[in-house]
């Protein structure tokens, strides 16, 4: 379940005075679990209120530094409303099914519910709190606690394994200020047509020897529709009849009496089920639509493969070098790095960016959260420079760091981010400016957060990301490098010489998940600890799998990758075969110079 990724502040209790930052995902499945079943089933047995105050509390409209509303640091947009004294079971089933309703539970004394509510301005929290309180009364007749207007409300912790959280609501967007009191607030219409259109296709589409079954299933939809007060029953009635006497029924009296039967049952279903029910159905139709538009067509299926059978496919781009380019060539697609700790994969995956940028153009954008950003952007200077940041003029200082700003975009990583998170960063990002390639880098840096998947493993979890990185990439038709690392007890595997040996693209931390996901997979190895120097020096470049070979690339044989050795100053690297892949900025070359500039390069 996709849920907003949005920041609440929690407190152990209502005297602590220490706050703690939670996803509202991960606030709202403590409910659900029963964090604090025990108290709060104390509190509802006892009515002790002394037990209630040990409960945490959490502050749903932000992020707070302390209890008060002048503390707020960062609004969530959301507010929590209380509804005391009510009917619970009822109140719970015509909010569940509100569209402003993001989610609802039973509040910890067991007679009330809380809901949380998303709001269009949040530097309008009280007057957005106004019109819901005008809302509620005037939609459901129900009356908000007025003393929750504040926007450091503190809402203890309660528990209920039946909460309702819903993936799609809209924004309350209706204001009332203190001065407008008559003000009015606009109610939805007794009647929500959408939903009541779906019953109405579920008897529209029916086979014929099905009618009568799916019109008691729509019917009894209807009826928990009704039931939760979205749809109004004689309305429901006249649009059933309505539809099953189109089908031409062998017996309209008793396609009637099945109308009335099945609202009848519906009414009495659990609000869970409703929808349940409602997203059971909406699958089944969408399977049943006779949309086939998904399936590839055999023309454009034929035009690929007579393009690369006369040479019109284009391969991708060259890396400079002759020999690696037999291996590995920059194309827009999910490459997966891996390699040992502590060899130099980051430094040297920096490198072949740059590379792209100078060759191609390319623009990245770059997550690499063990490294200061101010430190990345360094190293990038000196790799495009090709020379150390000390030897280069004040002027030439300012040059380069503006073509790298030009190239580079660097993620803040002062804090720590989902790959979720970074996703929708690079969304972002491509949306604003445009990227050519995302690094991320190293993957076991990202927060594990499964707040919203409750109920995958961390091996579906890992599985879940790689494929969405894959996603990400293909459907954006952009570059994505995620920088990996191996298993503790592949950097124990030595060779021949007693030194540790490349690892196996299966030995990743993950496994074949990422193998398996990725359309390129390489692997960084360096010898670090060997005697010679020289060796030390030498990063292999070893291409462990090419999805696409059409386009160029394969991979090398496992005791023979491409050698590059670092320069002595370590502002670039050189092939042991080929070279460098580009020249300094300053450098010139025989009757050739690269003349600087901030938009592009030029020889």
């Amino acid at each position: 379940m996709k849920l907003p990724q949005v920041k609440v502040t929690a407190f152990n209790n209502l005297y602590e005075k220490t706050p703690t930052v939670w996803d509202i995902g991960h606030a709202l499945q403590r409910i659900k679990d029963g964090s604090s079943k025990a108290l709060v089933e104390t509190v509802r047995l006892t009515g002790d209120k002394d037990a209630k105050l040990k409960l945490p509390i959490v502050l749903f409209s932000g992020v707070f530094t302390e209890r008060k509303d002048s503390a707020i640091h960062d609004h969530s947009s959301f507010i929590v409303v209380d509804i005391d004294h009510c009917d619970v079971d009822k109140t719970k089933s015509a909010l569940c099914m509100d569209e402003y309703i993001f989610s609802c539970w039973t509040s910890p004394s067991g007679d009330g519910v809380k809901a949380l509510v998303r709001v269009a301005f949040a530097e309008r929290h009280r007057d957005h709190f106004r019109a819901l309180t005008r809302y509620f009364e005037r939609q459901h007749g129900l009356e908000i606690d007025p003393s929750g207007s504040n926007e450091s409300r503190a809402c203890f912790e309660s528990y209920d394994p039946n909460i309702c959280i819903k993936e799609e609501f809209k924004t309350f967007s209706a204001t009332l200020s203190d001065k407008s009191e008559n003000q009015s607030v606009k109610a939805d219409q007794n009647t929500d047509y959408m939903k009541l259109n779906l019953a109405a296709r579920m008897i529209r589409n029916a086979e014929p020897g099905q009618k009568h079954k799916m019109l008691y299933a729509a019917s009894r939809l209807c009826g928990g529709y009704i039931s939760a007060g979205r749809i109004e029953e004689e309305e429901a009635i006249r649009v059933l009849q309505r539809e099953i006497f189109k089908r031409e029924p062998d017996d309209f009296e008793l396609a009637k009496r099945t109308i009335i039967e099945g609202v009848e049952s519906g009414k009495k279903l659990p609000i869970r089920e409703v929808v349940e029910e409602e997203n059971k159905i909406q699958r089944e139709m969408l399977i049943n639509d006779g949309d086939m538009s998904f399936i590839s067509t055999g023309d454009d299926d034929f035009k690929w493969i007579d393009d690369f059978a006369e040479g019109r496919i284009e391969l991708g781009l060259d890396t400079g070098n002759a020999q690696l380019d037999k291996f590995f060539r920059y194309k827009k697609e999910f490459v997966i790095i891996n390699g040992h700790s502590n060899v130099g994969k980051t430094t040297f995956a920096l490198y072949m960016m740059v590379n792209a940028s100078i060759r191609h153009g390319w623009k990245w954008l770059v997550y690499s959260s063990e490294n200061k950003t101010a430190s990345i952007k360094m190293k990038i200077m000196q790799f495009v420079a090709d020379r150390k940041i000390n030897n280069m003029t004040y002027q030439q200082r300012r040059h380069v760091y503006q073509w790298v700003n030009d190239h580079f975009t660097i993620i803040d990583n002062s804090q720590v981010y989902s790959f979720y998170d970074l996703i929708i960063f690079g969304e972002k990002v491509l949306k604003e400016r445009g990227i050519d390639g995302f690094l991320v880098d190293p993957y076991n840096s990202l927060r594990i957060d499964m707040s919203e998947r409750a109920n995958i493993s961390t091996h579906e979890y890992h599985y879940e990301a790689a494929s969405e990185f894959l996603t990400f990439s293909n459907r954006n038709n952009i570059a994505l490098w995620l920088n990996t690392h191996s298993v503790t007890e592949a950097q124990r595997v030595k060779g021949d010489d007693g030194l540790s040996i490349a690892p196996w693209a299966e030995s990743t931390e993950g496994g074949s998940k990422f193998v398996n996901r990725a359309d390129c997979f390489v692997t960084f190895h360096r010898k670090i600890q060997a005697p010679d120097p020289s060796i030390r020096k030498t990063m292999e470049f070893h291409v462990r799998k090419v999805r696409e070979t059409e386009t160029g690339g394969q991979p090398t044989s496992f005791d023979e990758p491409i050698y590059f050795e670092i320069t002595p100053d370590h502002t670039g690297f050189y092939g042991q075969i080929g070279g460098q892949l580009y020249r300094g900025l300053f450098d010139k070359q025989p009757e050739t110079e690269y003349v600087f500039d901030l938009k592009e390069i030029t020889v």
